[in-house]
């Protein structure tokens, strides 16, 4: 086992589920919270591909992962899969939200660097956050890690 923050036990990571931010908000009304729940998961991936009209840059079409994990200690543990689902004409961008340091000073959302620029983004991101209610599954994760 895994010894991490909140001096709680985290069991190894075994798999990781996969979601689309289209299917939470049509099947799941937009909760990772009620999809985490149902399912009885701990550690998954929401996949966001818009295509989008980039300044300088034309049409440009972009496959965002947002993992939201209580088993994985660092995002190179699952940045390599995230990227693998992409295809070769996406522009991958990543980040990574470890639940299981909410609440504690090594809290922080990992972000990817993007030639996009920080606008863009905090701008995908910021729509996974809040189309998913990505703050609320936190805390609901947080709060029930196995002992």
């Amino acid at each position: 086992m895994t010894r991490l923050s909140k001096d709680k036990n985290i069991k190894e990571p075994e798999s990781v589920d996969i979601i689309s931010l289209l299917e939470l908000r049509n099947k799941f009304r937009g909760s990772l919270k009620r999809y985490l729940k149902e399912n009885n998961i701990a550690d998954v991936i929401i996949l966001f591909s818009p295509e989008i009209d980039v300044k300088n840059y034309g049409s440009k079409n972009f496959f965002v992962a947002m993992a939201v994990t209580t088993n994985f200690s660092f995002p190179e543990m699952i940045e390599p899969f995230a990227r693998s689902l992409a295809s070769e004409n996406q522009h991958f961008l990543f980040s990574w939200v470890p639940a299981h340091l909410f609440g504690t000073e090594k809290f922080s959302i990992f972000v990817e660097f993007s030639e996009f620029g920080e606008f863009l983004v905090n701008g995908l991101l910021g729509e996974i956050i809040r189309e998913a209610d990505v703050e609320e599954a936190v805390v609901y994760l947080s709060d029930n890690i196995k002992l």
